[in-house]
C-alpha cells in the first residue's frame, strides 16, 4: 500500500507528535547526563586533588581510602599502591563508628605515631565519625623544625637516617628554617606522649561505682548548684586506694571539705588528689608506682558516706578524669 495523503496541512516549523516524543526523550537523556556529571566531576576532582601537608616539594599524591561497611560498597573509594622508593604519599581515610587510631594504623601497616602527627591529634578520644584522616605510606612523624635544627642533629636525636631525612625533605647540610614541617622517617613519639594522646594515663584508683560525675550538680547537702571537681567513686570503708599513676607524694593532710587527703605530682604538669580517706598510708616526698596503695576508703570531711573523691589536674586546673582514665 503506497503512501497516502492525510489531507492535513502543515505550517512551517510544525512537528509531528512522534517527533515531539523523540525530542522529549532526547532532552531527558541530556538532563540525566548533566546530573551525573555534576556528581562525578567534583568527586573525581576531590579524589585526584593533592592535599597540602606542609612538606613543600616532598608532597605526594593523594587517594581516597577504602571505607568500611556499607560505605565501601558504594564503589567510590580507591587506594592505589604508590611506586616503591619514590617519596612520601598518603591516602585519606574517613572515620566510621568504632574506629580507633591504633586500629586504623594497623590496617594500613603504619605506626600510630604517623597518623597522630600527620593529623595534629592531641586527644585520640575526640576522634569523630566522618572526620577525614591523612594516612601516610611511610612510618615516621611530622615534625616542626626549631631554629638551628639540621638533618644531622635530627638524625642523632631520633636515631634515624640522616640521608633519608635529606631525601624526603629536600634538605642539604644547612640549618632548617624554624617552623618548617619535616617528615622524619622511622622516628617515634615518646611512650609518654602517646599515652597522653591516647588518654591512657591513669588507672582507676579503686574498684567501685561512680556516684557523682565531674561537672555541675546539685550539692547533696545544700541542694544548690555547684561544680564538682572530680569523680566520687563509691566503695566499702577500708578498701585499698591505689596511685592512679606513678609519681611523687606532693602533700598529705586534712581539710573540712576533703577530709584526709593525698596529693600526687606526676609528669608533664599532672596532679591527682584522693579525698575522704579513712587512713593515709604514705608521706610527702615518697615516690610511688602506679597501683601503690596510698590510703584506705573512708567517710571523712564533707561526705555523705564511704567513697573516694578523685580529682585530676593539668597545670593547676582540674580536668575531667574520664578523659585520661583507662
Amino acid at each position: 500500500m503506497g503512501s497516502e495523503s492525510t489531507g492535513m496541512k502543515h505550517e512551517p516549523g510544525q512537528v509531528e507528535g512522534v517527533e515531539i516524543i523523540e525530542r522529549l526523550a532526547t532532552f531527558k537523556v541530556l538532563v540525566l547526563s548533566m546530573a551525573v556529571l555534576a556528581v562525578v566531576l567534583p568527586l573525581a576532582t576531590f579524589v585526584s586533588r593533592r592535599l597540602a601537608i606542609g612538606l613543600n616539594e616532598s608532597m605526594g599524591s593523594v587517594s581516597l581510602a577504602d571505607e568500611r561497611g556499607s560505605e565501601a560498597a558504594a564503589g567510590l573509594a580507591v587506594n592505589p599502591e604508590p611506586p616503591p622508593d619514590q617519596g612520601l604519599f598518603y591516602t585519606v581515610y574517613r572515620v566510621v563508628k568504632g574506629d580507633t587510631i591504633s586500629e586504623i594504623a594497623t590496617s594500613y601497616g603504619v605506626s600510630t605515631d604517623s597518623i597522630v602527627t600527620f593529623n595534629g591529634i592531641t586527644n585520640a578520644r575526640t576522634l569523630s565519625i566522618g572526620k577525614y584522616l591523612k594516612v601516610p605510606t611511610l612510618n615516621g612523624i611530622l615534625y616542626t623544625a626549631k631554629q638551628g635544627d639540621t638533618a644531622a642533629s635530627l638524625a642523632a636525636t631520633y636515631g634515624i637516617s640522616e640521608d633519608r631525612i635529606k631525601e624526603l625533605n629536600y634538605l642539604d647540610d644547612e640549618p632548617v628554617a624554624g617552623g618548617r614541617s619535616l617528615f622524619l622517617p622511622d622516628a617515634r613519639l615518646s611512650s609518654w606522649v602517646l599515652r597522653e594522646i591516647s588518654g591512657d594515663l591513669f588507672s582507676w584508683p579503686i574498684r567501685g561505682w561512680v556516684s557523682s560525675w565531674y561537672g555541675w550538680r546539685n550539692d547533696p547537702f545544700s541542694g544548690s548548684r555547684t561544680f564538682h571537681t572530680g569523680l566520687d567513686i563509691g566503695a566499702g570503708r577500708g578498701a585499698s586506694v591505689r596511685a592512679a599513676m606513678e609519681g611523687v607524694v606532693a602533700a598529705t593532710g586534712y581539710s573540712a571539705t576533703s577530709g584526709n587527703y593525698v596529693v600526687l605530682r606526676h609528669h608533664a604538669g599532672y596532679t591527682s588528689m584522693y579525698g575522704h580517706l579513712d587512713k593515709i598510708l604514705v608521706s610527702a616526698g615518697k615516690s610511688v608506682t602506679q597501683s601503690t596503695v596510698i590510703g584506705l576508703v573512708g567517710n571523712t570531711g564533707y561526705s555523705t558516706g564511704p567513697h573516694l573523691h578523685f580529682t585530676v589536674s593539668k597545670n593547676g586546673r582540674t580536668i575531667n578524669p574520664m578523659t585520661v582514665l583507662r
